[in-house]
């Protein structure tokens, strides 16, 4: 359960503090993710470091028992999968991240994140 804490200290106030920048900045995260479509290099260096963030994280922490544990597990291999998706299926995201704007859901991923970030913070500083 250490490992959990310590990455919960890293990924709640980042998490915490993307999913408060979509509130407050919806228009700006869109415009990154637009920029990445642009920009084939910028796209295949953030896949790689999300893929080696991804991999070195899972070397130390992938455990599946309590809550947190799974959370902070899941942020692993979401980091993989989707740096993976970056590398090797640009158009992939590109579609998906289309779809979430179209949908208007780009609020449910702030608040999702909101959450998540929050919850890992308290684990990590309060728990």
């Amino acid at each position: 359960m250490e490992t959990t804490i310590f990455l919960a200290k890293i990924y709640g106030p980042i998490i915490f503090a993307v999913g408060l920048g979509i509130f407050l900045s919806r228009s700006y995260y869109i415009k990154i993710y637009r920029e990445l479509e642009k920009d084939a290099l910028a796209g295949l260096l953030f896949g790689m470091v999300a893929m080696a963030s991804g991999i070195v994280q899972l070397q130390f922490h992938n455990v599946w028992d309590t809550f947190p544990q799974v959370l902070i597990s899941l942020i692993g291999w979401g980091l993989i999968i989707k740096g993976v998706l970056f590398v090797v299926s640009p158009k992939t995201i590109d579609k998906a991240g289309d779809f979430w704007v179209h949908k208007n859901l780009i609020p449910v991923a702030g608040l999702l994140t909101l959450i998540a970030g929050a919850y890992l913070s308290w684990v990590g500083y309060f728990a």
